[in-house]
């Protein structure tokens, strides 16, 4: 059978295992729309304006399901999916020949306001002995609940973030602080990785939002590459450009970090997710209430 992960941008993913497939935190209705009638589900992580966007999700087959945390069924039930199903860590789905496991992760939650609701939420879709685990954000925290996964599934392959709407620094900054911020840097990542005992780690949330505060897109795929290289795991770390494929079913080789360093190259898409991350905004405020 086979099985991939394709990077859409962002936290944006359609994991594919055999015939079946999941699109996972849909940003760009151009880059969400290079998937569509691959997958059965929308799968949300979290009600974040950049995982949950009302803006793409009304471009997509309203004939999938959409999977979202608990408290965020009315963020989207009026935009017509065949199914609105509202989850928890704990949760398990049959997704057609899939299994999604809904597992625990640790981020702010809330749409508008720090610590309300909707949940969030990690996915594992697994199938037939493969297994890809989604993270959606991180906040800075223990690594108790990773190595608890790590030792509950064997996983192809985890996404997790790598950067957030701040420079790099920023978040290396705050996880010495003493509250550590809301969202883990490069670092951080990689060594959740190790935790989860990935064959795999594919890096996102990093080189699609440019909010230009002063750093490079590429900026956490470059700390991310010197902090891999420093502790001998560049053949944990695979990076993708936007719209590449990495299969599960191959061996696993070494991933030569500059070669996705901006390999999309599409301003046209990249100024379609600035979009979404800013003017959308107020739009999505007053759809969503």
């Amino acid at each position: 059978m086979s099985a991939r992960v394709t990077w859409l941008g962002h936290a944006t993913a359609h994991i594919e295992m055999g015939d079946e497939g999941v699109l996972v935190d849909p940003l760009g209705r151009r880059r969400a729309r290079t998937a569509e009638g691959r997958y059965r589900a929308v799968l949300i992580t979290h009600a974040h304006v950049d995982h949950l966007n009302r803006w793409t999700l009304k471009k997509l087959d309203r004939g999938a399901s959409l999977i979202v945390p608990k408290g965020a069924g009315r963020v989207v039930r009026d935009l017509g999916f065949r199914e609105v199903r509202e989850v928890e860590p704990g949760d398990q789905l049959s997704l057609g020949k899939l299994d999604v496991i809904c597992v625990p992760t640790k981020h702010d939650r809330g749409r508008w306001r720090k610590g309300d609701r909707p949940d969030c939420t990690g996915y594992v879709i697994h199938r037939d002995g493969h297994a890809v685990h989604h993270a959606g954000d991180v906040d800075m925290s223990t690594y108790d609940l990773f190595e608890a996964l790590g030792r509950d599934f064997k996983l192809d392959a985890t996404l997790l973030p790598i950067g957030g709407m701040m420079p790099t620094w920023y978040y290396r900054m705050r996880r010495r602080s003493l509250d550590r911020g809301v969202h883990i840097d490069p670092d951080t990542a990689l060594h959740i990785a190790e935790r989860l005992g990935a064959a795999r780690m594919i890096p996102v949330h990093w080189g699609t939002l440019n909010l230009r505060l002063g750093q490079l897109a590429s900026a956490p795929r470059r700390r991310l590459s010197k902090v891999a290289a420093d502790l001998g795991a560049t053949r944990l770390v695979h990076f993708l450009g936007h719209g590449e494929s990495l299969s599960l079913t191959a061996p696993v080789e070494a991933n030569d970090a500059d070669d996705a360093d901006q390999r999309d190259g599409d301003a046209d898409e990249r100024s379609e997710d600035l979009v979404v991350g800013s003017a959308a905004a107020g739009h999505e405020a007053a759809q969503a209430k």
